[in-house]
């Protein structure tokens, strides 16, 4: 029974009715009808509802048993004004009803994995399902009654249909086997993962000498002045809480030398404002971009080793986090905030939240280590046998046949059918196609999980004790052996000898002052990095049955 816009129409048929059905493919059908006499309006046609079904007849010619074979609406419909006959295309609407599907529908009906940094972002439902679909070894289309379903490739333990030499139309029986040329057993991809490692440094400086080892030649005491303002103006380091003064107690010191006696008067006016030494801590933030690079091979070993290798090689993907270096590096308090420690170095690698972060980077590399599978998963399933019976409406894509016959015994899913029926002869029949799935040699087969693999982990060694320490020594003038004043070399604090044993008034004169150089971040914490990451996994061929006969 065939209807057009809920109208019953199988009595103005004629010619053949046929359907058919691919997997993953809309289902399509046509039929030929003579309409009755009078105006036509074609476009009213365009997009009426279409059901065909099939049934059997009872003794009092009621229908029993009914079936469906197809849902849809009318695509095109074209009038051949000659033989005053109407042909009707129609269509089951596949990607509509695919685009009109709750995303909760995909999420659990398809399953499978879905990563923006693989497959892009998704305009429509359509193109989602499509994504996940590319990573489950299944496909999806619409049964003959217009509902979406999810039908794997291998279908174990669903019923199995028996057909043998009785039920095959003679001469309909054939085997295609695959070419060599189109498997693939092992596929290479790769996945960069970008982000930024956010580093903090945190060093010391501590400068001290005693009131006698100043005052015994006589040296000027460093002010608080020149030390504030030297620690204050590190090129890249930020001053951290209070510099910590060493006081200078006031008094009469007495020092003597070749120069003669020298008095040192520290008023307790002039002591508040000098210091014997200090300590002080300094930070230092920086960015370091991170890549790792997951080097993923996916191969299906015993193939391998009976066909030889087969390799592909995929484009792979790219998950960069955005992050601006600018407003974390000069502003402060914008997040993440590091938790500085007292001296050393603390890192974050920062990926942001969802998107660009260590849970997107391992779901990214899951997906291309499942759509790496159903490659070759696929590639193994171009072998297939088809034949022809009589018009069998059980006979659909979500079936698993089996063909037992003395030249050909095969089992596999159904790729494909189409049903005729031939409203003049009364003839009808279904063609249909099985997918086998294999290879010529069967064994024990490795299969793993798709699972992601650790972090690569960053070699370059912990800096020594020196990364964390700032130089400031001290330099005397005026004394025995003074070399000329060296500001580019000479870092720490400078002053000249009055008395002492040493003291030479003809000796180089130094300046009255005070450096401090932070210790240089070395490259390999600095630089752009690349951590590879090789990975395996092994995927498993199921083992469909085809056996060939001659006879």
């Amino acid at each position: 029974m065939v209807t057009l816009g809920g109208v019953d129409v199988s009595a103005r048929l004629t010619g053949e009715i046929r359907i058919e059905a691919g997997e993953g493919e809309a289902r399509i059908a046509s039929f030929v009808m003579r309409p009755a006499p009078g105006p036509l309006t074609l476009p009213d046609w365009t997009g009426a509802a279409v059901t065909i079904d099939i049934a059997q007849q009872d003794a009092a010619g009621n229908a029993i048993d009914a079936r469906r074979l197809f849902t849809g609406v009318v695509d095109v419909p074209d009038l051949d004004l000659t033989e005053r006959l109407v042909s009707f295309e129609c269509t089951d609407q596949l990607q509509q009803v695919v685009r009109s599907l709750p995303k909760e529908w995909v999420d659990t009906n398809v399953g499978g994995y879905y990563s923006e940094a693989v497959s892009g972002e998704s305009s429509d439902m359509l193109q989602y399902a499509d994504a996940r679909l590319a990573s489950v070894p299944a496909s999806l289309d619409l049964d003959p009654y217009q509902a979406a379903r999810v039908t794997p490739w291998n279908i174990e333990d669903a019923p199995v249909l028996v057909l043998t030499e009785a039920d095959i139309i003679f001469g309909s029986l054939r085997v295609e086997l695959a070419g060599r040329a189109n498997i693939r057993n092992e596929v290479e991809t790769v996945l960069q993962y970008r982000f930024p490692r956010l580093r903090a440094r945190v060093a010391s400086v501590n400068f001290e000498r005693t009131v006698n080892q100043y005052t015994s030649q006589g040296l000027d005491i460093p002010n608080r002045d020149m030390i504030e303002q030297a620690l204050s103006s590190i090129p890249g380091w930020q001053l951290l809480g209070e510099i910590n003064m060493v006081p200078v107690d006031p008094g009469s010191y007495e020092s003597s030398g070749s120069g003669g006696t020298v008095y040192t008067v520290i008023s307790a006016t002039d002591a508040p404002q000098l210091a014997l030494g200090f300590a002080a801590r300094f930070s230092n933030r920086w960015v370091q971009w991170v890549t790792e690079e997951y080097r993923l091979t996916v191969a299906a070993q015993a193939s391998i080793d009976a066909l030889g290798l087969s390799r592909e090689t995929s484009n792979g993907a790219v998950l960069d986090a955005d992050f601006d270096d600018g407003t974390w590096l000069y502003e402060p308090g914008a997040e993440p905030v590091l938790t500085l420690p007292t001296v050393g170095d603390v890192s974050l690698d920062y990926g942001g939240a969802g998107r660009t972060d260590r849970a997107a980077a391992q779901n990214a590399v899951r997906t291309l280590v499942a759509q790496s599978r159903c490659q070759i998963l696929a590639a193994h399933r171009d072998t297939s046998t088809s034949a022809m019976t009589t018009l069998h409406a059980g006979i659909d894509l979500n079936r698993r046949i089996e063909i037992d016959t003395a030249e050909v015994r095969a089992r596999g899913k159904v790729v494909s059918v189409a049903h005729r029926m031939d409203i003049e002869t009364g003839e009808h029949d279904t063609e249909f196609a099985i997918a086998i799935s294999g290879f010529s040699a069967v064994g024990l087969q490795d299969d793993d999980p798709v699972e992601a693999p650790a972090a690569p982990v960053d070699p370059t060694p912990a800096p020594g004790a020196a990364a964390y320490g700032c130089r400031c020594d001290m330099y005397i003038g005026q004394v025995s052996g003074a070399p000329e004043f060296d500001e580019a070399n000479m870092i720490g604090y400078s002053t000249n000898a009055k008395a002492g044993s040493e003291f030479d008034a003809n000796a180089p004169a130094y300046p009255y002052a005070l450096s401090v150089e932070a210790p240089e971040i070395e490259a390999a914490v600095r630089d752009p990095i690349t951590l590879p990451r090789p990975a395996n996994h092994a995927v498993a061929i199921p083992q469909d049955l085809l056996e060939i006969t001659a006879l």
